[in-house]
């Protein structure tokens, strides 16, 4: 029992030396620190497929090019260039006939984001007031 008592006096006189060596730090506010960071965001979205490009004219250009290399003199050439080039407007026009198709397809964009990151502590030491990130 005396050993008891001896153990809690010396705790005692201890704890009191050691509480004049502390410094005292007082917390005045803590508030979450936000961030706003870049995000992928990904989904399934319809895409119209649009085939109504200009293949008619594509093809006659072509089709005359073609047309035009063909024959001896520069009547025949004129002639087969006037019939490559409405053959190769006929095939354009064909190709391009095709309707418009929708598909779907993953669009990825980045958007920003705000996410809490840490906290913003404020607090008291020694008089002056002191601010600090914490993870």
């Amino acid at each position: 029992m005396k050993t008891i008592l001896t153990f809690i006096l010396s705790l005692a006189i201890f704890s009191a030396a050691a509480q004049q060596n502390i410094d005292v730090v007082t917390v005045i506010s803590h508030q979450p620190r936000y961030v706003t960071v870049q995000q992928q965001q990904c989904g399934i979205q319809e895409v119209v497929r649009d085939n109504s490009r200009a293949d008619g004219t594509v093809g006659a250009l072509a089709g005359a090019a073609i047309g035009s290399t063909i024959g001896g003199n520069n009547r025949d050439r004129l002639a087969a260039g006037v019939v490559g080039a409405l053959v190769g407007g006929a095939i354009g026009s064909n190709v391009g006939s095709e309707s418009a198709r929708v598909e779907q397809r993953q669009v990825c964009r980045y958007v920003p984001v705000t996410v809490q990151q840490g906290e913003i502590v404020t607090f008291s030491y020694q008089g002056r007031t002191f601010s600090q990130v914490i993870q």
